[in-house]
């Protein structure tokens, strides 16, 4: 069972890891732009990825740190529900 808030090291070490992640997603796109490919398009496709790395970093840090249920406005990250995706 996944605990909610960082009351042991495991739930720490969580934290830390997400926090991480969170910092590399949002510097990796700066650092494409110094990669050179044959249409130019890589930087938006980091940039694509990353930005979602940071929405599901955002995530698991409310979830991580919340004692309450599960919201929809966390599900519809994760299910794309706003953008008409599916589960």
């Amino acid at each position: 069972m996944i605990k909610t808030a960082p009351s042991d090291d495991a739930s720490i070490l969580c934290f830390q890891a997400v926090w991480e992640l969170d910092k590399l997603a949002r510097v990796m796109p700066g650092l494409a732009k110094t990669v050179e490919d044959e249409d130019e398009q890589m930087h938006f496709a980091i940039r694509g990825i990353c930005g979602r790395m940071v929405s599901l970093t955002s995530l698991l840090m409310d979830c991580m740190g919340s004692s309450g249920p599960v919201s929809k406005e966390f599900s519809d990250i994760i299910y794309f529900s706003e953008t008409g995706g599916q589960p």
